[in-house]
């Protein structure tokens, strides 16, 4: 069978290389260097002590803060210095940000269980808005999130369960459950390693199909097709197990699980402030679907105040790439890791700056 939860492996895996990599915590945007007073933060969430930086801009507050939640993978506060860039345009346009090393990474302990990984990331958030909102210099009605990749499963989470987010900003997270966001990252790395285009969505739905089979006969016949691409077997960073398994080791899965479960559901009741970004280029969710499933989703909300952008040229991290294919970004320098498109930075600071004018 296929690895299960492969999306939570390799939906992060952005920030991989990054995440090593030394950085500075200033950061010249254009002329302008953003000056910014930094304090550490240390709060209790469940089992971790989590360990982060509440970053305020210049004047007087209350201020509006930007909560970030992180995708996938080994990240700390800045990520290697990715989140730099995007703290700078979140600092000029008068937000404060607030970032953590994840459990496990830097200063913060304990690891997150797998098991419980919706449970627990969705957790650590919840507590630090509730720590966050106590604060006398930021502004408790106007706090947000921004998340990229795996934080599209945890942030709808977070809205299902608090009052306490006034807007989100959505960086290539999934339109589909985690069982087709998956499909669709092996099958593009599959495109990426030499699988002809035209197959491409035969592979996705085979993909998907293994995983859903209610009857051994049915994930045999899926399995079969599919073990028919020996493409899929070179692609050894997914870890991908393509034997056909005996009966007496296959289950039906649950259909109920985490794996399963669409964050749709929640952003088509989400009437808050919506800006949502996906890259053309990305290989690891689903670009295209993504972006109508959002706009789609949050017109049925009769959400009024929500902008949708699909950037040419991007990846999944929004940094300009040529493939975005998961080699192009093992070679990534750090300082590749900080080229971001200026529609991407323009945009987000604009939006910041009129969402309370």
């Amino acid at each position: 069978m296929i690895q299960k939860r492969i999306y939570f492996l390799l939906i992060g895996a952005m920030f991989l290389a990054a995440a090593t990599a030394p950085a500075t915590d200033r950061y010249s945007a254009g002329t302008k260097v953003v000056s910014q007073l930094i304090e550490e933060l240390v709060f209790q969430s469940g089992p971790f002590k989590i360990v982060g930086d509440l970053k305020l801009p210049e004047g007087k507050g209350p201020h509006p803060v930007v909560i970030f939640v992180h995708g996938d993978g080994p990240n700390s506060r800045i990520s290697g210095g990715t989140y730099l860039p995007i703290m700078a345009c979140m600092m000029r346009a008068g937000y404060a940000t607030f970032a953590w090393d994840k459990p496990g990474t830097g200063e913060s302990t304990g690891h997150i269980d797998r098991s419980r990984l919706f449970e627990q990331r969705s957790r650590i958030v919840l507590d630090a808005i509730a720590m966050i909102k106590e604060r006398p210099d930021i502004d408790a009605k106007r706090i947000g999130l921004w998340g990229v990749s795996q934080a599209g499963y945890i942030m709808p989470i977070v809205l299902s369960k608090s009052h306490d987010v006034a807007f989100m900003i959505a960086v290539s997270c999934p339109g589909v459950a985690g069982v087709d966001q998956g499909a669709y990252l092996v099958a593009a790395q599959a495109v990426c390693a030499g699988l002809p285009e035209e197959d491409r969505k035969q592979v996705k739905d085979l993909l998907s199909a293994v995983e859903r089979a209610r009857t051994y006969e049915e994930y045999v016949s899926y399995k079969k097709k599919l073990v028919a691409f020996p493409v899929l077997a070179s692609i050894t960073e997914l870890g991908l197990n393509m034997r056909i398994r005996p009966k007496e080791e296959w289950h039906a899965d649950d259909l109920k699980g985490d794996y399963y479960w669409n964050p749709i559901e929640v952003i088509e009741k989400t009437k808050i402030p919506v800006l949502a970004f996906f890259g053309e280029k990305d290989t690891q969710v689903d670009p295209v679907q993504g972006a109508q499933a959002y706009r789609e989703a949050l017109e049925r909300a009769g959400n009024t105040n929500f902008r949708v952008e699909l950037i040419q040229g991007v990846d999944h991290s929004l940094i300009i790439s040529k493939t975005g294919c998961l080699e192009e970004r093992r070679r990534r320098s750090r300082k590749g890791w900080q080229n971001y498109p200026m529609i991407y930075l323009d945009t987000l600071e604009e939006w910041l700056r009129n969402l309370y004018k």
